[in-house]
């Protein structure tokens, strides 16, 4: 099935912790605990062929019934998994984005990228080489940590942003937090054609902590937006490269036909930065970041063999994007923006809901105060662990969606009512339902954490009150026990290198490198 060249998504419905630990190559992570906010916008198609991947039979059967009732008919489970793998040919991997990440360690072999070590990198600067050094993640990312001295100029920004910004005679050097978008920002702008010097940082900010280097915290400065003067041989460069890795430029009709097509799964994603498609889109586009889109292809498109349609407004990033997308061997194109008509640019749509969740009471933000101040809820934090460490409503607990209702049997003896919270609120409405079908009385914070710190609400910071293993989220080296970082992140090194031996024996993938 995997090789037949039909759409197909295998869909691994375990908590993403436990599914980096190992899975299949090609499966793609959508817990259980998350089916019904992301499954009905990452396989839009109701009759897609779905093979369902879990060790636990009876959360297997759970999800074939939430996916069932929402229409889907397509349904396989997987039987055998994880120990019938290996006989049959299918290896286990640990780790998130294995695909997109393979395939950076296939571009690095085989195009020879350019890259310089850390030590290299701070020999340049005590020579005082002019450079411009940029950091290709997510700005969200890179105010976390950076190099320092870098800017933020997110993967599909560097081919528009960076010749325009190189100092005269100086290098362009592109870093991430390990390899993959690294290799990819500097193939990026090779394949440009860009008119200096470029290398990537091996191993980007690992390499530079590795080597005894301290990193910058808190940063946020971005690459500017270029001279206008400078987008017109960008866009030339970038749509070049769509045309020799077989793209096409669409118009606005033939992007409405694939969209029609109930036989084929087209998705049609904004690759621009968020907050520029946040702003205004084209009717129907999702917002997908284009460096993050092909760093990870199994979040945005789970279904193997789907179309891909890009959108921007300079017609840059998304060919950029696109002609990646089809070296990974995506059907990937590119909407002209010229033929869009007015009326179908505005806003983007929310995301779709399997469904809606059984009705729970809300609490906003002023009553939830009033009621922490008398002592007469209990707040459990059902987001991921990681944001609980960063910040939660003080006094919340923590248990994530997956683990319940078997992680509240603490709080039962107490008989407060549970006030549930995530991120945006979505998520803590189907943890309260949940709960309240096992007996408790459950409640949710309307707009959730976001509408509690938009109203100056204070956050709690540290591991504090866990109601179960923190399996919920896959914990990079950066995340891990300060003393465990150094050691996770040459492991994660060694990892990621090593893919490139062990996807060559696995069915499914068709990379060819331009």
């Amino acid at each position: 099935m995997l090789g037949d060249g039909e759409e197909i998504a295998l869909v691994d419905t375990r908590e993403e912790g436990v599914y980096a630990q190992g899975h299949l190559l090609l499966a793609a992570s959508l817990p259980l605990s998350r089916l019904e906010l992301e499954a009905a916008w990452r396989l839009p198609r109701r009759d897609v062929r779905l093979v369902l991947v879990d060790a636990d039979p009876g959360r297997q059967a759970r999800a074939g019934a939430v996916l069932s009732a929402a229409g889907y008919t397509g349904l396989h489970v997987l039987d055998g998994f994880p120990d019938a793998c290996g006989s049959a040919g299918l290896g286990i991997f640990g780790g998130k984005f294995v695909p997109s990440k393979a395939f950076g360690e296939v571009v690095e072999a085989q195009r020879h990228t350019p890259r310089i070590s850390a030590a290299q990198l701070r020999d340049l600067q005590l020579r005082h080489v002019p450079l411009l050094l940029v950091d290709s993640r997510t700005p969200e990312e890179f105010t976390q940590f950076s190099l320092p001295g870098a800017l933020s100029c997110p993967g599909a920004e560097l081919v528009l942003r960076v010749p325009d910004a190189v100092p005269e005679g100086g290098i362009a050097l592109v870093n991430c937090a390990g390899r993959t978008r690294s290799i990819i920002g500097t193939q990026s702008l090779v394949n440009a054609g860009i008119g200096c010097p470029v290398y990537a940082i091996e191993n980007g900010t690992m390499g530079w902590r590795l080597d005894g280097h301290a990193l910058a915290h808190g940063h946020a400065e971005r690459l500017a937006v270029p001279r206008a003067a400078a987008v017109e041989p960008a866009r030339r460069a970038a749509l070049g490269l769509l045309k020799r890795s077989g793209g096409r430029l669409i118009g606005w009709a033939e992007l409405q036909k694939m969209l029609g097509d109930a036989q084929r799964t087209t998705y049609f994603y904004d690759v621009r930065l968020r907050e520029e498609a946040q702003q205004e889109t084209v009717a129907g586009a999702r917002n997908a970041p284009g460096g993050e889109l092909v760093q990870s292809t199994d979040v945005f498109a789970p279904v193997r063999h789907a179309r891909i349609v890009l959108a921007d407004t300079q017609l840059v990033q998304a060919p950029m994007t696109a002609h990646w997308l089809r070296q990974m061997g995506w059907h990937a194109d590119v909407l002209d923006p010229d033929t869009v008509p007015a009326e179908a640019r505005g806003r983007p749509a929310s995301a779709p809901w399997l469904r809606r969740p059984d009705a729970t009471d809300a609490l906003d933000v002023g009553q939830l105060r009033q009621r922490l101040a008398e002592a007469s809820v209990a707040v459990v934090d059902c987001g991921n662990s990681i944001a609980y460490r960063h910040g939660h409503v003080p006094g919340a607990w923590f248990a994530g969606r997956g683990s319940l209702p078997e992680s509240l049997a603490h709080l039962r003896e107490s008989g407060l009512p549970l006030v549930f919270v995530s991120d945006d609120g979505a998520l803590a409405q189907f943890a309260a339902a949940d709960a309240a079908a096992a007996g408790f009385t459950a409640l949710h914070l309307a707009g959730g954490q976001q509408a509690w710190v938009a109203a100056g609400g204070a956050l709690e910071s540290g591991w504090t009150r866990p109601l179960g293993a923190p399996d919920d989220i896959w914990y990079s080296p950066y995340e891990v026990e300060p003393g465990q970082r150094e050691q996770a992140m040459r492991e994660y090194i060694a990892w990621e290198t090593g893919l490139l031996e062990r996807i060559g024996r696995e069915p499914g993938l068709y990379f060819q490198v331009l």
